[in-house]
Order: structure tokens, then sequence, then C-alpha cells
């Protein structure tokens, strides 16, 4: 699930492969997407709000833009790894991506575009992403039972600008943006290589996410 604080809703991706939107104001769920064969797993609000991002099982990223739920305006696939279970946004263009086979990747979205493999946690699936309180640093964790933690500057160096202290740009999708009055259409997404960068794992600090 996320949480779209400025206008009370919650998105959730579910076992029966669609994507719901809640409205905790109304306490009922307003809409709800098809039934979409590449089961979606995780989800993250981009671009202020106006697109909803899922990882799924067939390794695809599904992009639906805001108010218009039914049916995904985009779809990204051409990764070389499992399914896409963590999505984590580091801000309005780019996401960090948790996959089954261990990997941590950088992927922009619209345009489309992998912009590199940034870290392997370990061979097993990567369960969750968190930032530190000061941004600082990216952990994670999987099955190995450890948390590691990785010092963005390094983690995403070469690839542009960390925001620092803040986010990026908050999610927004409030309730005078209901509706797309332009949805996208499809985007053919230009992928990029991928360039492996070996990282340091950081001892985990027992208030890691004291702050969070």
């Amino acid at each position: 699930m996320t949480y779209a604080a400025d206008s009370l809703k919650l998105l959730g991706t579910s076992g029966d492969s669609t994507l719901s939107v809640y409205s905790l104001r109304k306490n009922k769920v307003l809409t709800q997407s098809e039934f979409s064969e590449d089961e979606p797993l995780s989800v993250v609000l981009m671009k202020n709000g106006r697109k909803v991002i899922c990882g799924t099982h067939n390794v695809v990223l599904l992009l639906y833009s805001w108010g218009y739920f039914k049916d995904c305006s985009d779809r990204f696939t051409g990764f070389q790894f499992s399914s896409i279970d963590v999505l984590l946004k580091l801000d309005e263009d780019r996401v960090i991506t948790g996959t089954e086979n261990g990997l941590i990747s950088l992927i922009g979205v619209l345009p489309d575009r992998i912009i590199q493999q940034i870290v392997e946690h370990s061979e097993y699936p990567v369960e969750q992403l968190a930032y530190s309180h000061d941004r600082k640093f990216l952990g994670s964790i999987s099955h190995d039972q450890m948390l590691k933690l990785w010092d963005l500057d390094d983690l995403l160096q070469g690839s542009g600008d960390v925001p620092r202290n803040q986010s990026a740009v908050a999610d927004s999708d409030s309730d005078e943006m209901n509706m797309d009055t332009n949805p996208s259409t499809s985007f053919k997404g230009n992928k990029g290589s991928k360039s492996s960068k070996g990282l340091r794992a950081l001892d985990a600090s027992n208030n890691f996410f004291a702050d969070l």
C-alpha cells in the first residue's frame, strides 16, 4: 500500500492482481483496476501524484494515470531481473526497485529508462527498502536476517543529484485533481544500459528507523 495524504486515500495492490483506491473519508473502495496478468506487487505515487507506478511479478512496471485506474496507461518492460517486489521513490522522476533475486536498481519514469543496477543485497528477495531520517543512507532487508545500509552518495554516483533533508516533492493527489484531463498515451521506454556498482554495506545502527 501507499498513502496519499492530501486526499486521505490508500492505494493498494492485492493477491487478486488488481490495484484498488480506498477512501479513508468515505470508508469505502472508490475504484478498482481490471485484473492484470502481470500481478502487481508494489505501488508508489510519482509525478506529483499524477502517476501511480506498480511493480509486478512478471518484471513489468505498470503506469496508471490518476483518475484512470481501470487500465494502465503504459507498461515498461525490458528488465533483466526477477519480479519487482519493492518500490521506493527517490524523486518525482526516479524510483528505486528491489527484486526477487536480491538486486537493487535505479529506474527512470517518463521517460522510461533503466538508469543503473546499483547494488546487490544478497541472493534472496529484497523485502523492504527505506531511507534514514536524513536520507543519507538507504536501508535494505531480505531473507538473510540482515539490515544493510548503503551510502546514497556512493550508491547514486553519476546518476544525478540526491535529495537531502526533505523529499524532493511531496506526493499530492488532492481532491482538485481527481481526474487527468489529458491522460498519457502509451510510451515506449528507452531501455538504457545498466552498469553494476559495487558498494560498501555499512553497519546497521540501532536508531536507523527511529525518526522515520
